[in-house]
């Protein structure tokens, strides 16, 4: 039986203790993953909290993407501008397991908590700095934020259409950037049990989107010496007399299934003939299209069921939180917070049956501060 909402004994990371001190959402994404699998994140933030905050759509103050991204940690205010406030985070470090900054390359030095300084606090610590271009080059110290690297990466220009660039919404390249974090945190965490040390990672954005997007972005650069334009893929979105649907045909026989759901399975002929694939999923969609639209939404679901044609609708942002499928993967679930009920989304990754929901809500500002290390020093 699934266990609604484990212990913090039951976590993978029950144990491990994670300062972070980032803003924005790159590292608060990645120690948010380490609060759900169990870790204890302590956020520090400067006195009148992370700028952040109130970021966006906010209620009383708590931004909701900054609390999507802030639930399940403890927050301290620490003055980092102090030499008290300095010995203080040194004092948390000293017995952390994880340190989380996105601190432009120079601030660390600025702040004295360089490298070898923390390596010498605590050979254990793993320290994971995300920045945007790396610590050292021409741009190690430029701002980097999500629609820049979009648009130094190749995603801005090749999401455009009709000639017209377009940044993805939705902070796709912070949120990425967080999740390959936390895989690096793990990694590291592992790597300790074997040789007792800690590491230092390095992790610029830009490299994560390089990586990220090379596979299938970067097909025509993938072969040396290959100079072939970039082919934007096909649209797989259908207009239907009433909405849309999507269907993504993989192989040769699923867009024959697809032919035949259509009643059109005299254009196979016409495709197994076309040497370029590109051209010819180009055209396929284009005559798929001019089917689909005469009828609605509902009938093409249903024959492309039948016809086992891969498919889906296109459901508005609501629609997907009403899904029979979602509610069945209990993905989403509440937690209280100072400004009422608040929906969240559990880790995806289920452990032997454990769901790994929310722990709970985003703490206001400096909340803990009593309880960890208070200014004298001491835990």
């Amino acid at each position: 039986m699934t266990i609604e909402s484990p212990t913090v004994a039951d976590r993978p990371l029950s144990g491990i203790t994670v300062i972070e001190t980032s803003s924005f959402l790159t590292g608060p994404f990645a120690s948010m993953m380490l609060s759900d699998l169990g870790a204890d994140v302590i956020k520090v933030e400067p006195p009148g909290g992370d700028g952040f905050r109130r970021f966006g759509h906010n209620r009383d103050g708590f931004g909701a993407s900054w609390t999507n991204a802030n639930r399940g940690k403890r927050s301290i205010v620490i003055d980092l501008k102090t030499a008290e406030g300095v010995a203080r985070l040194k004092h948390l470090l000293t017995t952390a397991d994880v340190l989380i900054e996105n601190w432009r390359p120079r601030v660390s030095e600025s702040l004295g908590l360089g490298e070898d300084v923390v390596r010498e606090l605590n050979p254990r610590l793993i320290r994971l700095s995300i920045n945007g271009f790396g610590k050292s080059g021409a741009l190690a110290n430029a701002p980097a934020f999500d629609s820049l690297i979009q648009g130094r990466t190749g995603i801005v220009a090749s999401e455009g259409r009709n000639g017209t660039p377009a940044v993805t919404p939705f902070n796709m390249v912070d949120k990425v950037t967080g999740t390959f974090g936390a895989q690096a945190v793990l990694a590291a965490l592992y790597e300790r049990e074997r040789t007792g040390k800690g590491a230092v990672i390095q992790l610029p954005m830009l490299d994560v989107m390089g990586y990220f997007n090379f596979p299938d972005m970067f097909q025509h650069r993938t072969f040396q010496n290959d100079r072939s334009d970039w082919k934007p893929p096909a649209s797989q979105v259908l207009a239907t007399s009433d909405g849309y649907v999507v269907i993504s045909p993989a192989n040769g026989q699923q867009m024959s299934k697809t032919l035949n759901a259509i009643e059109r399975p005299e254009w196979k002929e016409d495709f197994k003939r076309m040497p370029d694939p590109v051209a010819m999923a180009n055209e396929f969609f284009r005559r798929v299209g001019e089917v689909v639209v005469q009828k609605d939404t509902k009938h093409w679901l249903r024959v492309f069921a039948e016809q086992d044609v891969p498919a889906a609708p296109v459901f508005s942002l609501d629609e997907f939180l009403q899904d029979g499928q979602v509610a069945h993967n209990r993905i989403f679930s509440e937690v209280d917070s100072h400004v009422g009920p608040i929906r969240t989304a559990r880790h995806p990754a289920i452990f032997d049956d454990r769901l790994m929901t929310a722990r709970f809500g985003p703490p206001a500002i400096g909340e803990h501060d009593a309880e960890i290390a208070p200014a004298g020093g001491e835990a």
